[in-house]
């Protein structure tokens, strides 16, 4: 069997995993980290070579992203909402601005964990309806 390594944001190996396809960004468990005292998860997946990049969660902390094939169901190029980047996540709040490449860029007022490049985000106004929505890239 081949010792598959998980490495750090520095590329040092730093333990073992059973393969990338068991693993989702942010996810904490399910690999190994020698001599970790603290919680570690998933920060990137590089598919092409069978790697997963682990940190601590502060590591994690993302204050903006890009979205592509954007669906807009306001009138407006740039507004204030709310998002969701997983379905039972909190709404954070945030501002929008359409980009050059038919999507948006998003800046969080608070970071969000585990943002992941394929996912969906979805956003909300004060009430819960649906105003936008466009997959992370």
């Amino acid at each position: 069997m081949k010792i598959i390594f998980v490495k750090d944001s520095s590329g040092k190996a730093i333990g073992t995993h059973e393969g990338y396809a068991r693993y989702t960004i942010g996810q904490r468990k399910g690999f190994r980290v020698n001599g970790a005292h603290e919680p570690h998860f998933v920060k990137s997946i590089d598919s092409a070579n069978n790697e997963i990049v682990v940190s601590k969660r502060d590591e994690l902390a993302c204050y903006s992203f890009s979205t592509a094939n954007f669906n807009n169901f306001t009138n407006k190029n740039e507004f204030d909402c709310f998002v969701k980047i997983r379905y039972r996540s909190t709404p954070l709040e945030c501002s929008i601005c359409q980009n050059e490449r038919g999507g948006v860029n998003v800046e969080l007022k608070s970071p969000a964990f585990g943002v992941a490049k394929g996912q969906l985000a979805c956003f909300y106004d004060e009430n819960e309806r649906v105003l936008a929505s466009g997959f992370i890239v």
